[in-house]
């Protein structure tokens, strides 16, 4: 998916700099974005705390969609398309950092010169255009790069719906299952970034909790929703598939739905999945597997553990 627009050549070997790119790298001093900074907002103040990402006056700019493939607002996936698009996400999750980090964040091997870095940070001021504020989407860096406030991402919304859901047990079931709603795969699904890891479990993580908690309030309470309980955990273990509480919440599920062939599914799943990747099953899923496959009647409640 590459074009003959600008050359590959310009990646290894470093030209002479124009003033614009001068500019650009000059202003390289790093600033902290909090480690991964998978939840920094891209916003100027490389906060890793989400803003509110799902208002409705915000969707008119540009989106970077991370959770499932990579996609960017008015970037393609034709020519240098996939490389700005990366460029965008690395610049949205690890803001305020310098040209050398960037051209040797996109390419380990082989470091992008700047006159590459350059021409792809054209592309995207480009494509994604500018602010009602008149402000480009992609302004020139003082401190590092950084997108425009206005510019965001799924996972921005989803650590908002997340944390709204966790912080109200009793209104917030509805955030939790919104913020499963935003999931298209697994996050930077087709696409393997070294600079992206530490990023990409931390999404995992959170997702994985999101579902957990939502299989737990589902199974809770006087009117549990076994259904949508079940919904949730199959969800997470489709981004996780190694995720062991949420067996246990699946095993839980159908422990107290008395539907004794769902419980023999999540168990054969659950070893098949520990002997792909030769886990060993922690005790209390072992204990668990015991307690479903007995002939005890499940509690009227069943939470995962």
């Amino acid at each position: 998916m590459r074009s003959s627009v600008a050359p590959e050549g310009d990646r290894h070997a470093p030209a002479a700099q124009t003033a614009a790119e001068a500019e650009e790298e000059g202003a390289g001093a790093e600033a902290d974005d909090a480690g991964a900074g998978p939840s920094a907002a891209g916003s100027g103040a490389g906060k890793d705390e989400p803003g509110t990402g799902d208002s409705g006056e915000e969707s008119q700019a540009p989106e970077i969609a991370v959770l499932g493939p990579l996609a960017v607002s008015g970037v393609t996936t034709s020519g240098h398309g996939p490389k700005v698009a990366a460029l965008a996400a690395l610049i949205h999750l690890r803001p305020g950092r310098s040209a050398e980090f960037r051209c040797t964040a996109m390419d380990p091997v082989t470091p992008w010169s700047t006159r590459t870095l350059q021409s792809r940070l054209s592309e995207i001021r480009s494509r994604l255009g500018t602010a009602p504020d008149g402000s480009p989407y992609l302004p020139r860096p003082t401190h590092g790069y950084r997108f425009h406030p206005d510019v965001t991402s799924d996972w921005q919304r989803f650590q908002h719906l997340a944390t709204c859901g966790l912080a109200d047990p009793d209104a917030g079931t509805a955030d939790l299952e919104n913020a499963l709603y935003l999931l298209r795969g697994k996050p930077f699904e087709g696409r393997d970034f070294s600079w992206a890891d530490a990023v990409q479990q931390k999404m995992i993580s959170r997702i994985v909790d999101t579902a957990h908690t939502l299989a737990v309030r589902h199974t809770e309470g006087d009117h549990p929703d076994l259904d949508a309980a079940r919904r949730a955990a199959l969800r997470g273990l489709e981004i996780d598939e190694t995720s062991e509480v949420l067996y246990r919440d699946w095993m839980n599920i159908e422990w107290g739905a008395g539907n004794t062939a769902g419980v023999r599914k999540a168990i054969a799943r659950l070893h098949q999945v520990a002997r792909t990747y030769d886990i060993s099953l922690e005790p209390v899923t072992e204990q668990l597997i015991e307690l479903v496959l007995s002939d005890r009647v499940a509690p009227s409640r069943t939470g995962g553990s």
